[in-house]
């Protein structure tokens, strides 16, 4: 069973007016927010940038939307750094803030040679385009903006109607798992109309219970255990949702939108994990999916409109 006492805390913030704000606010003054540490999101940067180097796509001189920025923009920090030409980052809501852009620009300085390491580009450059971004006494949207990074929030890409064939790439990490499955499959036609031909989606898609970072008694694959009735009543708060879609369904939606593969990758939990896997705990509607859709942490997948005629839907 979840954890009661946060679940009733998700259900009864999710029942006040400003609930969202005063999770934020616990968040930022004595939760995750406090203190927070950049060095949790270097694993996302690897994969982010083993993905794009397996579809065989690169950021420079290209324009990208990003699909839920969350708190601190790392990856449309470190992207502008590799000349990326326009950045729009956008959220459900707002959550970035000036002491956040911060964090990020020191990171990125600090550990500067580590991530030209990473990304294979020159330290020099890499440290003048992220100082340029710099926002001293300034607005940092307008320092940013002038720059070529937007920032809008709260913006759903699926009703703001952006420009047909105007993206190159449009990418998240950590996002795509926590958006209801009908939202999910609008998501991936909208990116379909706004990309230009041959350009892709990039994502890094969190796919276990991440209930297990606050009990790690359960395992990774506990909320697979569930029915979808069972999963929203005892599960799933409108603050904390997790759609459980497991890799196959995310291939199987962009696929059906007219996106063709370019690569793919499962993250899996060790091996250790694997051996304790007991399917009779599984639903039914999951027991018999093969291990590495049960056992995945992380699903990498780029996918591309066609170059050469329109995206044409799967049956």
């Amino acid at each position: 069973m979840p954890d009661r006492k946060r679940l009733v805390a998700f259900r009864v913030l999710g029942a006040l007016p400003r609930g969202e704000q005063l999770l934020d606010l616990y968040r930022l003054r004595f939760g995750s927010l406090r203190g927070y540490n950049l060095e949790g999101q270097r694993g996302g940067l690897l994969e982010m940038v083993r993905l794009l180097r397996g579809a065989g796509r690169t950021v420079e001189d290209r324009d990208l939307v990003e699909i839920g920025t969350g708190w601190h923009p790392l990856l449309p920090t470190v992207f502008y750094g590799l000349g990326a030409r326009t950045i729009l980052m956008t959220d459900v809501a707002r959550h970035v803030r000036r002491e956040f852009i911060e964090d990020v620009l020191d990171y990125c300085l600090e550990h500067a040679q580590e991530i030209a390491e990473i990304v294979g580009r020159d330290e020099v450059t890499l440290k003048a385009r992220w100082s340029s971004l710099r926002p001293g006494r300034h607005d940092w949207r307008d320092v940013w903006k002038d720059r070529g990074i937007s920032y809008r929030a709260p913006f759903d890409l699926t009703h703001h109607r952006l420009p047909a064939d105007s993206v190159d790439i449009i990418f998240s990490n950590d996002c795509l798992g926590y958006i209801p499955k009908v939202t999910l499959a609008a998501l991936v036609e909208e990116s379909t109309r706004l990309l230009r031909p041959g350009g892709c989606v990039a994502h890094d898609v969190t796919v276990y219970d991440d209930r297990i970072i606050y009990d790690r008694s359960i395992p990774s694959w506990d909320f697979l255990s569930y029915s979808e009735k069972e999963w929203q009543r005892v599960g799933n708060p409108r603050l904390h949702f997790q759609n459980r879609c497991r890799p196959a369904e995310y291939a199987q939606i962009a696929a059906q939108h007219g996106l063709r593969m370019l690569y793919e990758e499962r993250v899996m939990f060790d091996l250790d994990e694997a051996k304790s896997l007991d399917r009779s705990n599984l639903h039914p509607d999951y027991r018999d999916l093969p291990a590495e859709e049960i056992l995945c942490r992380h699903y990498l997948f780029a996918a591309e409109k066609p170059s050469s005629g329109p995206a044409t839907k799967a049956p």
